[in-house]
């Protein structure tokens, strides 16, 4: 049973990169956050915080299990964040804009932190997939096998 445990746990890999994605998927849930409504329409607003829940809850999901398929929401996700957001901005007159104009934080930090969610979860993503790897091809142990000859 403790065997059993160990090798889970070495296939899992280290846990600090699990956890460092879900702090900066945090931190991408809150920058993305619409403080305020302004002059957007409800369901422009709606979509701005379901996008900013989307982070938070990618984040409360790899708390429980930093599974591979969590792992690539999470690369997507802020990715998907950062592109909409700098679209928004760089065309104006995009049906995007009145969204991606609500986030708490300014155009440069959300995108920064969106990004660096991105890339912290792929860099996640890929020591779990390199554990989970390694685990695999490891070894198993020898069978013992008797010194002794059928003619004994």
């Amino acid at each position: 049973a403790v065997r059993d445990r160990a090798a889970r746990r070495a296939a899992r890999g280290p846990a600090w990169p699990a956890w460092l994605t879900v702090a900066v998927l945090a931190g991408c849930g809150v920058a993305y956050f619409p403080l305020h409504r302004g002059d957007a329409s409800a369901p422009a607003y709606g979509v701005a915080l379901g996008l900013s829940a989307l982070c938070l809850v990618l984040a409360l999901l790899l708390t429980v299990r930093p599974a591979v398929p969590m792992l690539a929401a999470a690369v997507v996700g802020p990715a998907a964040l950062a592109a909409a957001k700098l679209y928004g901005s760089a065309t104006p007159s995009a049906r995007v804009t009145p969204v991606t104009d609500l986030t708490l934080a300014p155009v440069w930090v959300a995108v920064a932190v969106a990004v660096a969610a991105s890339l912290v979860a792929l860099m996640a993503l890929c020591v779990r997939v390199a554990s989970q790897d390694s685990a695999r091809r490891r070894p198993a142990r020898p069978v013992a096998v008797s010194s002794r000859t059928a003619a004994d």
